[in-house]
């Protein structure tokens, strides 16, 4: 077993979905940190095998040894930024006009978001909730929400950068869990279902 793969907040190792979704939303939130994000970012999460054989010069790029693992394994997703998106900053009206590519098995979305928005959505009597609010107290909130066809899902909420040292750890970095903003997420799920599976 991999001791670095992803795992539940009570330390266990994630299923090969949730791990796979796990670790493409920890990509985006490494990619779009230090960043100001004045309006959301889109993410296709595309699975690396399907990518490599549309794009066989993916492959050349990543070595023999990189993508004969990768089409081996079903379970990893590639990110790819979508650069035709609705101006809109309210991820959940921006869902309402967004079209994912047909590539894309989930989807992903970087943002910043007041936490005066999103507290009220939140479980009080759930960890995972409470965490969030933790995450909260600084005002805006950086978050990477994705989710799969399959309806897995997966979130990174940035902890306060004046909390942490600047080579910590991503667990030290971020809150981590399946449904942190629960509201957003399955929004988000609920794009994804209608495309056709691959």
């Amino acid at each position: 077993m991999n001791d670095s793969a992803p795992r539940t907040s009570d330390g266990d190792p994630l299923d090969a979905p949730t791990a796979a979704l796990a670790a493409a939303v920890l990509e985006i939130a490494r990619h779009v940190d230090g960043e100001a994000l004045a309006a959301p970012r889109w993410f296709a999460l595309a699975r690396s095998a399907e990518l490599m054989a549309r794009q066989p010069g993916i492959a050349a790029l990543l070595g023999d040894e990189a993508s004969l693992a990768l089409a081996a394994d079903s379970a990893p997703l590639t990110p790819i930024e979508l650069d035709d998106v609705p101006r809109v900053h309210d991820p959940l009206r921006a869902l309402a006009e967004l079209a994912w590519p047909d590539i894309a098995f989930g989807g992903a979305v970087a943002l910043d978001l007041p936490a005066e928005s999103w507290r009220s959505s939140l479980d009080a009597a759930d960890d995972a909730a409470r965490r969030t609010a933790d995450a909260l107290r600084g005002g805006a909130l950086r978050v990477v929400v994705a989710a799969s066809q399959e309806g897995t899902t997966y979130s990174a909420l940035r902890r306060d950068r004046g909390e942490t040292s600047p080579g910590a750890a991503d667990a030290d970095r971020f809150v981590l869990g399946p449904a942190l903003l629960p509201q957003l997420a399955e929004a988000l799920a609920e794009s994804l279902r209608e495309l056709p599976e691959g």
